[in-house]
């Protein structure tokens, strides 16, 4: 640069230098000046010092000489001179011109450079306009707010659109950071002022806060600020930049799901079930109080250990195989198994399950909820043991003794080839309860039980029948060895049987039946039992007879019952009496019971445990049910048109009603005067009913109940009682049979046993009435353990209609009447 500069100051002066005219006036002035002095002082000095001529001529040619070399050495110096002037000039213009050439050049790299930048600062004003609208757009969907602050003009600026949507006008946009804590909250102001100074002061990294800011309508919004800081060259903050985020849905979502999340987990913790999250390998990631407390466990002595660890390995397969049933899709079955508790105690759980997904539908999670059915085990097996073992005895009862031979009979393998039946009955068994006690009479049976199950062993099985009626079943015998062990019987029966110092002898009579000789099923050889039974009895006791075809003949009264009946139907000889159901706290009728009963004239009445099963056996009971319903409805229209209020009325049905469909839509139709009302009519029916033909009878009841009749479930406990198929009929009321309520005040276990019973049918939505409530003191247990319905001879007898009529007018029975006495 120093040298261009001293080239432009070199040409200047050349240029200042070189003038044409003024140069020629120059030079013509120095040979004018020139040539006038040597003139003047050449010839002072020729005279002066030659005064000779001729010396003075040669003088003068020579000094002539000198002039024109002198002068023309000047002006070759002059000419010299200027010539190089003008050779710089001519070669400086050159030069000048080769570099002119090449600054053109460099013209032209450097304005095809300009136009690349032009169009690459095009281009960047461009991109930078697409990505302003893609920002705002973006900012648009995100309902972002972007705000800008000058911290030393304290300028703050906030997008309008943002601002907008707050409901204010462009006029109402804050210019300050003051003017903008305005608009916060009071109780978050303080706190995002301060949040900004610390940012501010290089205390926080990012600056970040979350207030409300209050919108035009006085609501508020809850924003997220967010900014960034740019500081000038002496560190301190200069400008800020950053946008504001509604996240005043956000939370309010949050909120809902912390909420739901905390109702979940109460639900879980508090649910009286116990909820196990696992791990699609089984690992255990929850479980939840109840579980914990089941178990006695503590959470993390649980959680990470697998499931299986806690049940008896019996159970694995069966869990894991339901398990992947659901992760294929198939419908899985509740499961039942056994899981160890801390004190390695034993519990029975009924489990379901069901599966966690991600968002892909792949399983990431089991959850399993479990029901504590130990108790209902317990339960169930305790009416198990009830429903098919003899309470006074121990021995198995006639349901178990009838399911026994049926499965002799039916196994596939090892097919009975023969065996043996007995009957047992106790003679004059009647004297003995008269004369000293049905105690004494209960303790001599348990005696005999236990003779007689002593002398079968494992040859078979005895049980009782009832009353003093027992049975034996020996399998593979024959008559050799079915005399061999009542021998043995009869020789044991020989030795009195003491109690309370008083000596009993105990004789007995038996009917023996053979299979196959005399039956092939299990109806004929009990029946055929019976009748050489019978015959034991009638040739004078305390002997055995095997039956034989002449027994047949003794069937007679099988016969003439059955033809009693048909007379009885078409004689109208029937009757239908009522007992009431009753609220034992009040007395108040809630129900009434119709009941069939029979005077036969010329004979008496018959109990319809007599004629029921024949008319069963025989097809009658069609007729006797449509009679029995027909006269119930009219006997309640009677009394409602006497203006009496009629409760719902009761009616038995036995298993052929339910299996053969005898209650038809039809029935009900025909008897629809009387029975307009729901709930007017109410059928009562047995499981051991319902179990004979189960799909027909369930089919049955749930079309009964389409028509606004309810359904109560009779004589609970004397048959076989499953508590969880008790959950699957489609009943209203539990009657309790008055067998269980015998022995509760004296025998604890029976206690518990009925309160139980209680208990679950209330925790299934039933009503329980007691049947059979004959004491105060029965009431008194049944009341305080929530029974509230009972029927029995405590409240009232069976009645014939007027007297039920006079008990209906007064609408309540006397409960406490053994307190007036």
């Amino acid at each position: 640069m120093q040298d261009v500069d001293k080239k432009l100051e070199y040409f200047i002066k050349i240029k200042e230098d070189i003038s044409p005219r003024r140069e020629a006036k120059r030079i013509i002035l120095i040979y004018l000046l020139l040539g006038g002095l040597w003139i003047v002082l050449s010839d002072r000095v020729a005279a002066y010092l030659f005064t000779d001529v001729e010396t003075l001529a040669a003088f003068s040619t020579w000094k002539g000489w000198f002039y024109v070399i002198v002068t023309g050495y000047i002006f070759y110096r002059i000419i010299r001179r200027s010539l190089k002037l003008y050779q710089n000039a001519v070669e400086t213009i050159f030069d000048n011109y080769k570099g002119l050439g090449f600054a053109h050049k460099e013209l032209i790299r450097t304005e095809q450079q300009l136009q690349k930048k032009y169009q690459e600062l095009d281009e960047s004003i461009r991109a930078s306009k697409i990505n302003e609208m893609r920002l705002d757009l973006a900012v648009a969907g995100a309902k972002d707010g972007i705000w800008e602050w000058d911290i030393q003009k304290d300028e703050y600026r906030v997008s309008e659109r943002w601002i907008l949507d707050c409901g204010y006008d462009t006029e109402d946009l804050p210019s300050s950071w003051t003017q903008w804590l305005r608009l916060i909250h009071a109780d978050d102001a303080n706190q995002a002022d301060q949040e900004m100074k610390d940012f501010l002061e290089g205390r926080e990294e990012a600056f970040q806060s979350v207030y409300r800011i209050r919108c035009r309508n006085g609501l508020y919004r809850t924003i997220l600020s967010k900014g960034v800081c740019v500081r000038n060259e002496n560190g301190e903050p200069a400008r800020m930049a950053g946008s504001h985020s509604d996240i005043t849905a956000e939370l309010k979502l949050h909120k809902s799901l912390r909420e739901e999340q905390e109702l979940s987990d109460n639900i879980i913790d508090e649910s009286p079930i116990m909820v196990l999250l696992l791990s699609p390998d089984w690992t255990i990631l929850r479980a939840n109080e109840h579980a914990l407390e089941k178990t006695g466990y503590r959470k993390e002595e649980v959680e990470g250990r697998k499931a299986f660890d806690f049940v008896p390995k019996t159970y694995e397969d069966p869990l894991m195989e339901s398990y992947k049933n659901l992760v294929t899709g198939e419908r899985v079955r509740a499961l039942e198994s056994e899981i160890y508790t801390k004190d390695q105690q034993k519990l029975n759980i009924l489990w379901n399950f069901s599966l966690l997904h991600d968002e892909n539908e792949e399983t990431r999670g089991i959850i399993l909820s479990g029901t504590d059915i130990t108790g209902r085990k317990e339960m169930e097996s305790k009416l198990y043991e009830r429903a098919y073992y003899d309470f006074l005895t121990g021995l198995p009862n006639r349901a178990l003794l009838l399911d026994t031979v049926q499965e002799w009979l039916t196994q596939d393998e090892n097919p009975m080839d023969k065996m043996a039946l007995i009957y047992v009955d106790v003679d004059n068994f009647k004297h003995i309860n008269e004369i000293h006690g049905h105690h004494v009479g209960d303790q001599m049976l348990k005696y005999l039980g236990l003779k007689i199950s002593e002398n079968v062993q494992n040859a078979g099985i005895s049980a009782r029948l009832g009353g003093d009626e027992f049975a034996i079943a020996l399998k593979g015998a024959d008559e050799a060895m079915v005399q061999y062990v009542l021998d043995c019987l009869l020789e044991d029966l020989q030795t009195p049987w003491i109690y309370e110092e008083n000596a009993f002898y105990i004789q007995i009579s038996a009917g023996v039946v053979m299979y196959p000789k005399d039956g092939t099923d299990v109806e004929s050889l009990f029946r055929r039992m019976d009748l050489a039974a019978f015959e034991a009895k009638e040739k004078g006791k305390n002997r055995t007879e095997f039956y034989h075809s002449d027994m047949e003949q003794k069937s007679h009264r099988f016969v003439q019952m059955e033809n009693w009946i048909r007379s009885a139907i078409s004689n109208q000889e029937f009757a239908v009496h009522y007992q009431p159901q009753v609220n034992m706290k009040t007395g108040e009728i809630i129900k009434m019971e119709a009941l069939i009963r029979w005077d036969r004239p010329n004979h008496g009445i018959i109990s319809p445990v007599v004629f029921i099963p024949v008319a069963e056996q025989t097809g009658h009971m069609e007729a006797i049910t449509t009679w029995v319903l027909r006269e119930a409805s009219r006997q309640k229209k009677a009394w409602e048109e006497k203006g009496i209020a009629v409760p719902t009325i009761s009616i038995n049905l036995s298993s052929v009603h339910l299996s053969q469909g005898i209650i038809t839509d039809e029935l009900i139709d025909e008897y629809k005067e009387g029975w307009r009302e729901p709930g007017s009519l109410e059928l009562e029916i047995t499981e051991a009913a319902i179990l004979y033909n189960e799909g027909q009878a369930l089919e049955q009841l749930k079309r009964l109940k389409k028509r606004g009749i309810t359904i109560a479930l009779d004589d609970f406990g004397t048959g076989y009682s499953s508590l969880t198929h008790l959950q699957k009929l489609p009943i209203d009321t539990l009657k309790v049979d008055r067998s269980f309520l015998l022995h509760v005040l004296e025998d604890p276990r029976e206690r518990s046993l009925y309160m139980g019973v209680v208990n679950l049918a209330h925790d299934l939505g039933l009503r329980v009435v007691a049947e059979g409530v004959e004491t105060k003191e029965q009431v008194e247990f049944l009341l305080s353990n929530h029974c509230i319905l009972g029927q029995g001879y405590y409240f009232s007898k069976v009645l014939p209609p007027e007297e039920m009529e006079t008990l209906l007018r007064q609408g309540s029975v006397v409960v406490e009447k053994e307190m007036e006495d």
